[in-house]
C-alpha cells in the first residue's frame, strides 16, 4: 500500500512538473515583441506599401525608425491627465501642455518630411509621414452620421453646468 500511494504521488508530481514547465513555455511565446521589432517590421510594412526599390528601402528605413521614436517619444512626453485636474490652473497647465506637445509633434513631422524628400518622391513623402502601424492615419470624424442630437456626456454635462453658472453670473 506504501509502495501505491508513493507511486501515486511521484506520478503527480511528475505531471505538474511537466504542466509548469508547458506553462512557463507558452508564457514566454506569448509575450508581446518588443518595441524595437515592432518599429522594425512597421518600417518594412511602409517601405512595402510605398513600392520602393532596395537602394531606397536601405535609405528609408533607418530614418523612418528614427521617426517613429521620435514620435513615440513625443507620444509619452507628459500625457494629458484630466482626472487629476483639481483647479483652473492645472486644468490650464495641461492645456498648455498638450499644446507643446502638438507643436512637437508637428515639428517632428516636417523635419522628417524634410529627410524623406531627399530620396522619396513628394507623394511618397507625404503618404510615409502619414503611415502609422502599415496604414494611412485616418481623420477623426466629429460630426454624427446619423444627424441626430448625440447623447451629453459627462464632460458636457460639466460644461453645460458651467454655462449655467456663467449665465447666472452675467444676469446678476
Amino acid at each position: 500500500m506504501k509502495k501505491l500511494s508513493i507511486f501515486i504521488l511521484s506520478t503527480i508530481l511528475c505531471f505538474s512538473a511537466t504542466a509548469q514547465q508547458k506553462f512557463e513555455k507558452n508564457k514566454k511565446d506569448s509575450e508581446k515583441p518588443d518595441k524595437e521589432k515592432i518599429i522594425e517590421k512597421k518600417c518594412k510594412k511602409t517601405a512595402d506599401k510605398l513600392m520602393l526599390d532596395d537602394a531606397t528601402s536601405a535609405k528609408f528605413i533607418p530614418v523612418y525608425k528614427n521617426y517613429l521614436n521620435e514620435l513615440s517619444e513625443n507620444a509619452n512626453f507628459k500625457k494629458f491627465n484630466e482626472g487629476n485636474e483639481t483647479n483652473d490652473s492645472d486644468i490650464d497647465k495641461n492645456v498648455r501642455n498638450s499644446f507643446a506637445k502638438t507643436r512637437k509633434t508637428v515639428d517632428i513631422r516636417e523635419k522628417y518630411y524634410n529627410e524623406f524628400r531627399k530620396f522619396l518622391t513628394a507623394k511618397q513623402a507625404k503618404t510615409a509621414i502619414k503611415m502609422r502601424d502599415g496604414k494611412k492615419m485616418k481623420p477623426k470624424r466629429f460630426e454624427n452620421h446619423n444627424n441626430q442630437q448625440p447623447h451629453l456626456n459627462k464632460k458636457q454635462l460639466e460644461f453645460s453646468h458651467d454655462k449655467q453658472r456663467l449665465d447666472k453670473k452675467n444676469h446678476n
